[in-house]
């Protein structure tokens, strides 16, 4: 071992000699809780701490001594042992103030010693919790409180179901030397999850989607105060106001009460109640102020508006009068505003027209010109003769017919 090697060693155990251990906090918790809150002498004379399978728990367990369940963090159940001796001390200092010199007899410990001995563990574990120094340390030994009591080692062993637990059996000595106890705790070892570090990227976009602004505003905590009622006091009565004392409300006050903001303002009113054994509100509408104007058209009664009617411009509506010519006002001021145009350039010159460059005459048409001779057209048949020709019948009643 290097010389760096052995300063560092020695650091280490100086260090260690002076961090606050789970045992050394549960032997000076146990002699500070008995003085301040029992006020009798209790001194931690030896203490071990070992490892058991919850298989080997049973064997652990002692029937003559008084089995308590405790309620951890997160759901975890443990237990503790207190000696006959230890519950018979502590018995005999909140009921007659003393303890006799003599181990108390032996009788069946009952549902009463578990409750007047539950505020020794209470505050054991809220005491030597906050004693420790290291995160290690407080898992170890989370703060743990008075469950229940249970009547024998069999059940005792059923309760206690986690698959490896932490043993501290401490020696107690009672009243300075009179006689001595042993007080042990059951803790679960729960073994600690490391979730991995999500980087920027997937803090950003969770599985729940990107975060947004409606996702971050409705994650805002908003401090509102139920307004029940109020009361007027002079201020003498007031002063004399204690714990305890009784202010008579109204009899509807809890059918109107007001929420308001940390500022005072009203934002709603409603009725209290209680929804699964909660205390619970039922909101209702409030009629809109200056800083809230109304806009739907059921609140239009509440408004002092003149009634506008809308016009149909139809059929037989009137046509609505035209609008003012205003080029004479506007023309004239857009006039001058207008800047100047600029000069067009000269049109190029055409070339004149000339008599010698008219169009060419057309030929001369001859109409002297003898047409060519047609061929002789054939002779035509003689019409049939017509038989019956007279007996045609006469037509009358025509009129005459006139020819130009």
């Amino acid at each position: 071992m290097s010389v760096l090697q052995r300063k560092a060693q020695a650091g280490k155990q100086e260090h260690q000699a002076r961090a606050m251990t789970v045992p050394k906090a549960l032997r000076v918790s146990v002699a500070k809780i008995a003085d301040e809150v029992f006020g009798m002498a209790l001194v931690v004379i030896g203490i071990t701490q070992e490892r058991c399978d919850g298989d080997t728990i049973s064997e652990k367990l002692d029937d003559d001594s008084l089995l308590m369940l405790l309620d951890g963090p997160s759901g975890a159940s443990g237990g503790a042992m207190l000696g006959p001796e230890l519950v018979g001390a502590m018995i005999q200092q909140q009921t007659t103030g003393k303890i006799a010199t003599t181990s108390p007899a032996q009788r069946p410990l009952t549902a009463t010693d578990a409750s007047l001995s539950a505020p020794l563990l209470d505050s054991l574990f809220e005491r030597a919790h906050r004693l420790l120094e290291t995160d290690v340390d407080r898992d170890m030994f989370p703060p743990y409180k008075f469950g229940a009591r249970v009547e024998n080692a069999r059940l005792f062993g059923l309760a206690l179901d986690a698959t490896e637990y932490t043993l501290f059996k401490l020696t107690v000595d009672i009243a300075g030397g009179a006689f001595q106890s042993g007080l042990t705790l059951l803790l679960p070892v729960v073994e600690k999850r490391f979730e991995p570090v999500a980087s920027d990227e997937e803090n950003a976009e969770t599985k729940t989607g990107p975060v947004t602004l409606e996702k971050t505003v409705m994650t805002m905590k908003a401090d509102l105060m139920a307004i029940l009622g109020r009361v007027r006091l002079p201020l003498a009565q007031l002063e004399k106001l204690a714990a305890g004392d009784e202010l008579a409300l109204r009899p509807d006050a809890f059918d109107s009460v007001e929420i308001r903001t940390l500022d005072g303002r009203v934002i709603s009113r409603g009725a209290m109640g209680q929804v699964d054994g909660q205390r619970a509100i039922q909101l209702e509408n409030v009629a809109a102020t200056g800083d809230s104007p109304k806009r739907r058209v059921s609140d239009r009664d509440d408004l002092d508006l003149p009634q506008v009617k809308m016009t149909d411009y139809g059929a037989e509506a009137d046509t609505p009068a035209a609008l003012p010519d205003l080029t004479q006002e506007i023309a004239p001021a857009l006039a001058d505003d207008l800047p100047d145009l600029p000069d067009l350039p000269d049109l190029p010159d055409l070339p004149a027209f000339e008599e010698e460059a008219a169009l060419p005459d057309l030929p001369e048409v001859d109409t002297g010109a003898a047409l060519p001779d047609l061929p002789d057209l054939p002779d035509l048949p003689d019409l049939p003769d017509l038989d019956g020709a007279e007996e045609l019948p006469s037509i009358e009643g025509l009129s005459d017919l006139k020819s130009a």
